[in-house]
């Protein structure tokens, strides 16, 4: 989303001031006062509202120093005076105001479709074009989308379009209904004003499944039209050339949306079937590679063989779509677990490029930025993936795992109570929340925490390890010996990493067997072992030749892992 006043130009996605067209170097404080005052042009923004944003709670600055240094910088990139302003008031005592005119961009929600088929299991259809509906619009320069995960949490309840619209703050709402059977569709479209509940535009539209995007661009073709925004010429996407590999990719998108294993490896089956059928149809590889990934990632199966798999499936993909977000998100998330650092960063930032207001690659690329102890951007993409998705599962654990990788236990515990109130059944949220909780001494409720998380984890030997290393660190003793003779077990009868092995050791500070079992990680080359900067779990080990002979061999320096401050912990 680009916002132009006078000769200069904000890229709010890209996190750029230009004037006439030219960059303006611009530190970051200095950004986000800019943007924090044009999303309320005309409204005073308050001295503490700033403050909230560019500075967390446990971090310790001159805020007054910093706040009037960012607002000073700001002022010079833009030519304005604090005695005479033209762009910036200062508003003595309370705050700053923007005081240049900006056009407000229409809001519209898609709303989800209701499916008006028979079969309760066609859920997956209706979903799916209310997704791919939200997803197009979002690309729409001047336009505001409401979060999918926002507007999903109305589905199956009675609601009236003016009381959610102004709920949401939108000016329109798209609703909908989809009736299909065998090839023959019929879909159902209103386009609701807010204000006064009168439809904007509304039409039926009769066909076979080959229709379906042309309607679907001919939706938002409308949608623009109504709310006069400028529908651009986009990047014309490659879509499939058989409609029965399409119902397939959907069913297993809408079954990777849920994160349980068993949907993983369901909605893989669905993949594999679409590329059977349609093998020209891109976004299916996707979704295949990510079941090779979070596979290899879980310890569900070994990464010597999965990660090719996943290389061999997105090098298809890309081959057919090089401007696939998705693929492109999912081949940095490949080459963080290959530790190919470099080309993890080139893809997430090309995905990004790609679709600024995807929250796909907002919420991957933190991992990467995390373990290179890029702390402070992990937390900037992670919030704003949290931002574009407020209410998704990953979104929310992503922000809470990076607060606690760059150790801010306290903001970790706070977005991870959170995370754990929006989906109760995720076990990693679970865990990095008892991680965050034993590091601020709360033993008792970590404790409680990691036991629920293991509950849920279904014995995936990734879980198992954090698990054991809490048990470890929290002194049961028992529960983390016995989970090592579990673990070993399963190693002897068929897969199983190593990695969460040693982590149980660690817990228990017995750390000349943690580090022979990190070398068997590091042989067999298990995807997490990259968190070996940041994990404060390896703190005990750090300072040890061995330690960091192995942290070589990843491409990592042991001199990116800076201590934070006794503040933090």
């Amino acid at each position: 989303m680009n916002v132009r006043f006078g000769a200069f130009e904000v890229d709010l996605e890209g996190r750029r001031l230009l004037k006439r067209g030219i960059p303006i170097t611009l530190r970051e404080q200095s950004f986000q006062v800019l943007a924090a005052l044009m999303e309320r042009p005309g409204e005073v923004v308050t001295r503490e509202e700033l403050r909230q944003r560019l500075w967390s709670s446990d971090t310790f600055v001159d805020f007054e120093v910093a706040l009037n240094s960012a607002v000073s910088r700001l002022r010079d990139a833009l030519g304005d005076s604090a005695n005479s302003p033209s762009v910036i008031e200062t508003i003595p005592k309370r705050g700053y105001r923007f005081v240049v005119p900006i056009a407000k961009r229409p809001a519209v929600a898609v709303m989800p479709f209701l499916n008006q088929t028979a079969e309760a299991n066609d859920d997956y259809f209706s979903d799916g074009l209310a997704d791919e509906l939200i997803r197009v619009l979002s690309r729409i320069d001047g336009l505001r989308v409401t979060a999918r995960s926002v507007a999903f949490r109305f589905k199956g309840q009675r609601w009236d379009a003016r009381q959610v619209g102004r709920e949401l703050g939108v000016e329109a709402v798209l609703e909908g209904s989809v009736w299909r059977s065998g090839d023959r569709i019929r879909i159902t479209v209103n386009l609701v004003g807010v204000k006064d509940g009168f439809n904007l535009w509304a039409q039926r539209f009769d066909g076979n499944m080959g229709d379906l995007f042309g309607i679907q661009d001919q939706v938002c073709a409308a949608v623009a039209e109504v709310l006069h925004v400028h529908l651009a010429v986009q990047v014309r996407e490659k879509r499939p050339s058989d409609m029965n590999a399409y119902v397939q990719y959907l069913k297993g998108a809408h079954l990777l949306k849920k994160r349980r294993p068993d949907d993983v490896r369901r909605a893989f089956e669905y993949f594999q079937e679409a590329i059977r059928l349609d093998p020209g149809f891109a976004e299916p590889y996707y979704g295949a590679a990510m079941f090779y990934n979070v596979s290899a990632a879980y310890g569900a199966l070994p990464p010597r063989s999965a990660l090719p798999q996943a290389e061999e499936l997105l090098s298809k993909g890309l081959a057919l779509d090089e401007n696939s977000t998705r693929l492109y998100s999912t081949l940095g998330m490949l080459r963080v677990f290959q530790w190919r650092w470099a080309e993890a960063e080139q893809a997430y930032q090309r995905a990004i490029s790609l679709e600024p207001t995807n929250a796909f690659p907002h919420m991957a690329y933190p991992i990467l930025c995390s373990f290179l102890s890029r702390h402070d951007e992990a937390l900037l993409h992670a919030s704003k993936a949290v931002e574009l998705e407020p209410l998704d599962l990953m979104t929310n654990f992503r922000l809470l795992q990076a607060n606690y990788y760059s150790r801010r236990y306290d903001e970790a515990v706070r977005t991870g109570r959170i995370a754990i109130e929006l989906t109760p059944d995720s076990p990693y949220t679970c865990f990095y929340l008892a991680l965050s909780l034993a590091a601020l001494g709360l033993k008792d409720e970590a404790w409680s925490m990691a036991n629920k998380g293991r509950k849920l984890n279904d014995g995936l030997p990734l879980g198992e390890g954090y698990f054991g290393y809490v048990a470890g660190a929290l002194g049961h003793t028992a529960e983390a010996r016995g989970l090592i003779g579990e673990l070993q077990g399963r190693r002897q009868r068929d897969y199983s990493p190593a990695l969460p092995i040693a982590w149980t050791y660690l817990g228990l500070r017995e750390t000349t067997s943690a580090l022979e079992w990190l070398e068997t990680t590091l042989a067999e080359r298990e995807p997490f072992l990259g968190s070996a900067m940041v994990f404060p779990a390896y703190d005990a080990i750090r300072d040890q030749a061995r330690f960091m002979r192995l942290t070589r061999k990843l491409k990592l320096s042991t001199r990116l892992w800076t201590p934070i401050e006794k503040a933090h912990n």
